[in-house]
């Protein structure tokens, strides 16, 4: 099994800068593991936090596995460098355990965002909304293709930021919400919310240590997720991201 889902945000964002690890450092320890706010526990409850599965042979023979959210109905946002490089439909899992097929329909290798057009799976729409630095935040996700893992910490500031592109071939500037909490491999494209439940953004990478996380803002989602609302014709997801 490949775990392309933690490879390239690992490695991928020197770019970002030292200041990104020095907010990591000055937020208060992140609080792990526990009881999920009563709004949260009822997003969740509506299975919108699903695991992605899938073939490449772009990035070598294997499956990818990954957490993606629905956000409408029929369609899921993840990480764009997950699904990077494959071709076939992926088998999208709800916490329920029902599958369904899905079929990639945005594919922004800019922001790190896809879309998956899934037909038949429509859960309760999430809320949006964004979050305050200092504010409790929830991230839900499938570490390493396992069970589904609620992890809690602290939102820090929203800065603007240069990176490289999933491919590496340009600069882009983006959103970017630093979050003290550890993210698994795996757990990149799950949503992160907000202490009233609602979506705040989606987490697409972690520091080179491990004790904190990298979230796009609604900001940075709006677009991919305007886009993918309507968009039913598959798109090329390219080559593997690394």
């Amino acid at each position: 099994m490949i775990d392309k889902s933690g490879a390239f945000p690992r490695i991928g964002l020197p770019a970002l800068g030292a200041a990104l690890i020095v907010l990591a450092t000055a937020l208060p320890p992140g609080t792990g593991a526990r009881p999920v706010h009563q709004a949260t526990q009822i997003a969740l409850k509506r299975s919108i936090v699903v695991k992605l599965t899938g073939e490449t042979t772009a990035c070598g023979d294997g499956t990818v596995t990954g957490t993606g959210f629905a956000y409408a109905p029929e369609r899921v946002m993840t990480v764009a460098h997950l699904v990077a490089g494959v071709g076939r439909p992926m088998t999208v899992t709800g916490p329920d355990g029902a599958r369904y097929k899905g079929r990639v329909v945005v594919f922004d290798p800019g922001r790190d965002v896809a879309v998956l057009r899934v037909p038949g799976f429509r859960p309760a729409s999430p809320a949006f909304g964004p979050v305050e630095s200092g504010e409790r935040v929830t991230l839900a996700g499938y570490p390493k293709g396992k069970g589904l893992t609620i992890t809690r910490g602290t939102a820090g500031r929203s800065i603007r930021a240069q990176g490289p592109d999933i491919y590496r071939e340009r600069e882009v500037g983006r959103r970017v919400l630093l979050v003290n909490l550890p993210v698994a491999p795996g757990v990149n494209g799950g949503p992160l919310f907000g202490p009233d439940g609602t979506v705040a953004g989606m987490v697409f990478a972690s520091d080179t240590r491990g004790r904190a996380g990298f979230a796009l803002p609604v900001t940075e989602l709006a677009r991919p997720a305007r886009d993918g609302r309507t968009a039913t014709t598959t798109v090329s997801t390219r080559g593997c991201d690394r």
